[in-house]
């Protein structure tokens, strides 16, 4: 008997208990975005460069530490893995609201928080694939909407705290922090401590392939499990080209708002820029996220390769998008343009798990993720930094459209993995 027959209400219970989770996560980041202007202002004497490195320090902790997460999602307990990640980074963010200088948003937002939420994802991805079948889809969608809830309301608290007191950017990160503290003991009293397939197989003594998944796995076979599959390689790659793109956007595009028309920008204030700046972008990425994973689990069985397809699609709808937002002579048109940006953003985050799980088998998923997440993250590390130096010297509307073709040639290696690779790398 599968999981999902066992409990058929607990496996939507604990989709509502990791998407809050993912909340939290995605607000957090959010926050350092939004109240950018306003850290600078407070903490002066540093450039936009160095504080898109702290973004990149972020980056780099996450993509450094993330197989490690995966391999103790496996080896371990995931409810305790995952607790304990939560608990770090709602500690980091909590402090970050006390620094009073570069040094410290590089220890406690680069690192420490960068570190805590590396644990999550491959957790919770592994325990939504173990307990939605004929919904994984639909469930993984889900689970994605809580980066969208999180990033477009911590954007608004953000903004809205930053026109309400000079260091009103401190409270948003006491109020996600505190609130993630509590969210641990939740976590503790209603997520189940489930074992991984891997061990439940080896307690119940099952024979044929089952018998062969009791061998806990190690970093080694979930990189040998990607390296064997040049799907799941091209599928990193293009991750990382997005993982690139979308962090230019989300640190920069609000400071870009504030800025004046002699500047490229609308002249906005705090508030406006921060909900517009993610707004617009999110709307789109719910409509495309939702429609693509309903189509994506009606249409999986009739055609297998239908979430890659929704991969590179997405991809290549976002990437004229992106590089064309900027340019707009109005703010509404950059909205839309916004919109459209997101549509396509959607279109591939509902297939951005799901895709690696069709090419990875079943006991390797949460080690895979790991290496999934690490090579993504560290591809697209360089992008704040890099986008930093380039907006404080040729303009950040010039710089987040030129970022726009890490889309394309995202779309275009996926489609290439999927035309020459895809029917062999596939996992029955």
């Amino acid at each position: 008997m599968t999981i999902e027959k066992e409990s058929k209400n607990y496996k939507w219970v604990m989709l509502a208990l990791l998407t809050i989770t993912y909340f939290l996560m995605h607000g957090s980041r959010q926050i350092f975005n939004a109240s950018l202007p306003d850290i600078k202002h407070c903490l002066p004497g540093t450039s936009d460069a160095e504080w898109g490195f702290t973004r990149t320090v972020f980056l780099f902790a996450y993509g450094l530490v993330v197989p490690v997460a995966g391999i103790a999602a496996d080896m371990l307990r995931r409810k305790w893995v995952l607790v304990v990640g939560v608990l770090l980074f709602s500690i980091g963010v909590f402090f970050t609201g006390y620094v009073e200088g570069f040094v410290g948003m590089l220890v406690m937002y680069g690192l420490m928080n960068g570190i805590g939420q590396c644990m999550i994802p491959a957790s919770a991805s592994s325990l939504i694939a173990q307990y939605h079948h004929e919904t994984r889809s639909t469930a993984l969608s889900i689970y994605q909407t809580g980066l969208y809830f999180g990033i477009i309301l911590s954007s608004v608290l953000a903004g809205w705290l930053s026109g309400y007191a000079a260091d009103g950017w401190r409270w948003a990160f006491w109020g996600f922090g505190g609130f993630g503290v509590v969210w641990v003991v939740v976590l503790c009293v209603f997520l189940k401590n489930t074992p991984p397939l891997h061990a439940m197989h080896s307690e119940h003594h099952h024979h044929g392939l089952e018998n062969g998944l009791t061998m806990r796995p190690s970093f080694r076979d979930a990189c040998l499990a990607m390296i064997s599959k040049p799907t799941a390689i091209c599928l990193t790659f293009a991750f990382g080209m997005l993982v690139f793109g979308s962090n230019c956007f989300r640190t920069f595009l609000p400071l870009f708002m504030r800025q004046g028309f002699a500047e490229g920008g609308y002249g906005l204030s705090a508030a406006s820029a921060a909900f517009h700046s993610v707004f617009w972008f999110y709307i789109g990425s719910f409509i495309g996220i939702g429609s693509g994973a309903r189509l994506s689990d009606k249409l999986a069985h009739r055609f297998p390769a239908i979430r890659i397809n929704m991969m590179w699609i997405g991809m290549l709808v976002s990437a004229p998008a992106m590089a064309a937002m900027v340019y707009m002579p109005n703010l509404w048109l950059c909205c839309f343009m916004t919109f459209i940006f997101g549509l396509g953003g959607g279109l591939f985050d509902c297939a951005l798990y799901a895709g690696l799980f069709e090419v990875v088998t079943p006991h390797l998923r949460s080690a895979a993720m790991g290496v999934y997440l690490c090579g993504a993250f560290i591809i697209g590390c360089p992008a704040t930094a890099v986008l930093g130096y380039v907006g404080q010297h040729f303009g950040y509307q010039h710089g987040i459209a030129i970022f726009g073709g890490t889309y394309l040639i995202g779309a275009l290696v996926i489609l290439f993995a999927r035309l020459v690779f895809f029917k062999r790398d596939k996992v029955v």
